[in-house]
């Protein structure tokens, strides 16, 4: 545990420094001078933090920097963590355990959101960064937002145990925020160093040649992908099966075939059925794709919740997809634990470039966890209760039906909760072209249970809703305050073009979170511009329209 947040901080420091250097080449650095040093810091939250790392880089360039001071700084950081007591003290029953797995688990994701960015860093010159803006700030928000999981995992269980997370983490959380604030600001931190930027520094074009091309498919998918999706009878890897039919009854077991670190797709037909199993997609599981027989008839299925089995919300997923590039069709997940279970996930999805097409994901209290980096769901349909979309991914939601069900006596519905803490996270809740609507069992009880579109999870929650179909379930307030007044002014909720007898904004809260935006200002959360997909031409795939809609 102790190594792994180190590297936290410790990679944070490298990626402030190799910002912060003028590079010749692909890693030689130029020393710069002192004051253009701490202008670097401009852009930055933690200001003190920022300029004392650089100041003890002073002199090294990059290559110098990663070989000489890597070691020290690990050997430091776990000398701070050996005076802070013994980490078994936070683990004080079966609740504060599972926490302290969740950290040790989110940590490591960290390390790796950290080391993409470095290792980014490092291939390319800082004259074309421009080009991969969008890369270094999904993966830098990922970081934040991991340890930001490991705190709100103990503040489930035990408030003193996130306390001392808490001040285990202020470093490092500072040194990673500090690096994304710095990306973020690229434009003024080159000015400060007078170095020319070849690429594009704008929130847009900067991930064309990876999420895009033009026969329509993003270009994180291969050619193989492609003809995957196209393909109207896919040749799966494995089949699995209840009938005897597969090689396997079980999801995991099929998934224990996958090669480590696996590049290319590794396709998992799963028969219509019913299986009751958590699956787990680990972060080493790339490029996995789960087909169903249809969300009706291939059914994944658990019971795991906060309530019953005293696990934290990130635990209790029927599935919990860690692994980048995952691709799901044509299938279901559902958390039946009901109200009494609390929080209780259907899907928790955490890898990057995740997408889902023709899924059912049913719950009641946090049944889909976007949890971080890019994710996009089209055709689906998503059922819950309380915050039933939620996390602090960049995460677009595109033609799905959004159900809000019949909650507990005296329980509120609400549809997403953001958890965005940072304000330069490269994250949002986008729903492009959705319905939302409430189940039959619902509408009897819905002036008494009331519906709400979102409410702050964190204090800079985003969630946009565009062109999207809104019934009479939704209260006319339209929001509603998670934790007293966090988030009512820094958040950002708007609503564009919408549909509906609950589209009418007339009677929406008056927060300064609530924004009033036009279609030209709407056109950066279009898939295009939001997920950088170009073109997605609708095929027998995974379609998208990439921007708005037309005559609407």
């Amino acid at each position: 545990m102790a190594n792994k947040i180190a590297f936290i901080g410790v990679c944070s420091v490298f990626l402030v420094a190799l910002v912060a250097t003028v590079v010749d080449g692909n890693g030689d650095g130029i020393e710069i001078s002192e004051k253009a040093l701490l202008n670097l810091c401009d852009p930055v939250e933690y200001k003190a933090t920022c300029e004392q790392s650089l100041l003890q880089t002073k002199g090294a360039d990059v290559k110098g920097l990663i070989m000489t001071t890597f070691t020290e700084a690990v050997s430091e950081i776990n000398g701070v963590l050996s005076k802070s007591g013994n980490m078994q003290e936070l683990q004080t029953d079966e609740g504060t355990k599972d926490a302290f797995k969740v950290c040790q688990e989110v940590l490591d994701y960290a390390i790796d959101d950290i080391q993409n960015s470095l290792s980014t860093l490092g291939e390319i010159p800082i004259t074309k960064i421009g080009d991969f803006l969008t890369n270094l700030k999904v993966w830098l928000s990922g970081a934040v937002t991991c340890q930001q999981t490991c705190i709100d995992s103990y503040a489930e269980k035990s408030s003193a145990g996130a306390d001392v997370m808490t001040g285990l983490l202020k470093h490092s959380q500072e040194l990673t925020s500090n690096a994304l604030h710095m990306v973020s600001g690229i434009s003024s931190v080159v000015k400060n160093l007078d170095v020319p930027i070849i690429g594009n520094l704008g929130n847009t074009g900067l991930l064309r040649r990876l999420m895009s091309s033009s026969d329509g498919f993003p270009e994180w998918m291969t050619s193989a992908d492609r003809r995957l999706l196209q393909a109207a009878d896919v040749v799966p890897n494995v089949v699995v099966a209840k009938d005897g039919s597969g090689k396997y009854d079980s999801i995991n077991m099929a998934l224990a075939e996958v090669p480590k670190k696996n590049p290319t797709r590794f396709v998992i037909y799963v028969k219509a059925g019913i299986y009751k199993e958590n699956v787990n997609i680990t972060k080493s599981m790339s490029n996995v794709m789960l087909i169903g027989d249809g969300p009706t008839n291939t059914i994944v299925t658990s019971d795991l919740s906060v309530a019953i089995h005293k696990l934290t919300t990130f635990h209790t997923s029927t599935i919990a997809v860690n692994g980048k590039n995952f691709i799901a069709k044509n299938i279901a997940f559902e958390n039946t634990a009901g109200p009494a279970g609390h929080q209780a996930v259907a899907v928790r999805s955490t890898g990057d470039l995740g997408a889902y097409y023709n899924c059912h994901f049913h719950g009641y209290q946090d049944t889909l966890y976007a949890n971080k980096e890019r994710q996009y769901y089209r055709d689906c349909t998503i059922s819950g209760t309380v915050d039933f979309i939620f996390g602090d991914a960049r995460s677009l939601f595109q033609n799905c039906q959004i159900i809000v069900r019949k909650p507990a006596p005296n329980q509120s519905c609400i549809v997403a909760a953001h958890g965005k803490k940072d304000p330069q996270s490269f994250t949002a809740i986008v729903l492009h072209n959705c319905t939302i609507s409430g189940e039959p069992d619902y509408i009897p009880v819905k002036d008494i249970n009331k519906s709400y579109l979102a409410r702050p999870w964190k204090a800079y929650a985003t969630t946009i809703i565009l062109q999207s179909q809104i019934d009479d379930i939704i209260t006319p307030e339209g929001y509603t305050p998670m934790n007293g007044t966090v988030g009512l002014d820094t958040s950002f909720y708007a609503e564009i073009n919408n549909r509906g007898p609950g589209a009418n904004t007339a009677g929406r809260v008056k927060w300064g979170g609530i924004k009033h935006l036009d279609l030209i200002a709407a056109e950066q959360f279009t898939p295009r511009i939001f997920l950088e997909s170009e073109t997605w031409i609708p095929q027998t795939g995974i379609p998208c329209t990439p921007d708005l809609l037309q005559g609407v």
